[in-house]
């Protein structure tokens, strides 16, 4: 097969979504022998220098606007290219002249839009529900989002596959010393709390935050809480509830390079994540890969990535993320067990796994479904 991954998401801001593309492609490349990868991008060169693997092609996608990209130029490439199928997340184009598979990671916008009012329109939904329904295959990332596909858009259950992400090992483990640098670098002197993810409503970081300062009254007084994430829609609530705490106590990073995030689970006391709603959860997976204790909510997907190596809390009652603080920083034999269950548990999600189910589809896609037109 001749297989095209659309990745203009590469050279965007750091997300869930861009860490599974730059895995996922990694992982294909080194399974798929027999196959031929096209990866599309914006980019290329940059692209190239952000995946190790050789036996890629790859393609400038344009322009950035979807208005034009979708409908006339991701289908061209693909005709120029002789795909034998595209691979999109989220929109694919309206008409393609190979078969279409697409990963929908959630359709929170859907479940939960309180969550998400600025973010999505109404014409970015309605092209997610049309992708969802033309595809020859949807994957998405977790049972939690499967469900929910599966009941709002009404597709045919053979047609939505799950294939969980995955953490990398290599660089997401236990590190024996500290990282030299990395304190200096974000000005993190002392012990310190990580929240990651984009600075939106979604994470609930106001009431973290509120739930952090209240703890931190019981505890060293020189504890921070750092959040390591860019701007994103409604920030500002974020930002203005930071400033009515005690100065120095709360650490914005910013959007913190790939390389960095390793050294920071492992020098964090904890991730704090009480997220509102997650259609997976990949700090949570990556933050137990290193063995850092994890503190985060039962919403969402986040029970199947978490199990039993994480201390759950409810993300709407600031007395028990506080509780729930001071108890995962504290609590000596219950730090010890999250040390040793969250590797455990996280060498069950695997990207190679990942590249297998994914492959498994596109073979379905190409070979199995029937031909379906605009």
């Amino acid at each position: 097969m001749r297989i095209g991954i659309d990745a203009h998401a590469v050279n965007g801001k750091p997300q869930g979504s861009r860490t599974y593309l730059l895995a996922l492609i990694e992982a294909l490349a080194r399974l798929s022998e027999d196959d031929e990868i096209v990866v599309y991008s914006f980019r290329p060169e940059e692209t190239r220098n952000l995946l190790e693997a050789k036996r890629l092609e790859h393609r400038r996608v344009f322009p950035d606007s979807a208005r034009l990209r979708l409908p006339v130029v991701v289908p061209a490439l693909a005709l120029r290219d002789r795909l034998s199928l595209l691979h999109s997340q989220y929109i694919s184009p309206p008409f393609s002249p190979v078969r279409d598979v697409v990963t929908i990671h959630d359709i929170l916008f859907e479940t939960d839009p309180h969550l998400f009012e600025g973010a999505f329109s109404a014409r970015s939904v309605s092209l997610i529900r049309r992708s969802a329904r033309r595809a020859a295959m949807v994957l998405t990332v977790s049972e939690f989002s499967r469900r929910a596909l599966l009941e709002r858009y009404e597709l045919p259950p053979e047609k939505v596959i799950v294939t969980p992400n995955g953490v990398d090992r290599a660089r997401f483990r236990p590190m024996e010393s500290e990282p030299a640098g990395i304190r200096k670098r974000y000005r993190l002197d002392g012990p310190f709390l990580l929240a990651v993810g984009r600075i939106e409503p979604r994470k609930n970081l106001p009431r973290l935050i509120r739930a952090f300062s209240r703890a931190r009254q019981k505890l060293s007084r020189g504890i921070q809480l750092a959040i390591a994430g860019p701007e994103d829609f409604r920030s500002g609530e974020v930002f203005q509830e930071a400033e009515r705490q005690t100065e120095g106590s709360i650490r914005f990073l910013g959007a913190v390079p790939d390389a960095d995030l390793p050294a920071l689970y492992n020098l964090a006391e904890a991730l704090v994540y009480p997220s509102l709603a997650e259609g997976f959860g990949i700090p949570v997976l990556e933050a137990m890969a290193c063995g850092t204790p994890v503190l985060a909510s039962p919403r969402g997907a986040l029970p199947e990535v978490g199990g039993d190596a994480v201390l759950w809390v409810d993300p709407e009652d600031e007395e028990a993320i506080a509780g729930g603080i001071e108890t995962i920083v504290t609590d000596s034999s219950l730090r010890d067990r999250l040390r040793k269950a969250g590797p455990e548990r996280a060498e069950r999600f695997q990207w190679k796994q990942t590249a297998r189910l994914t492959l498994e589809a596109y073979r379905r896609a190409a070979f199995d479904t029937p031909r379906k037109g605009c």
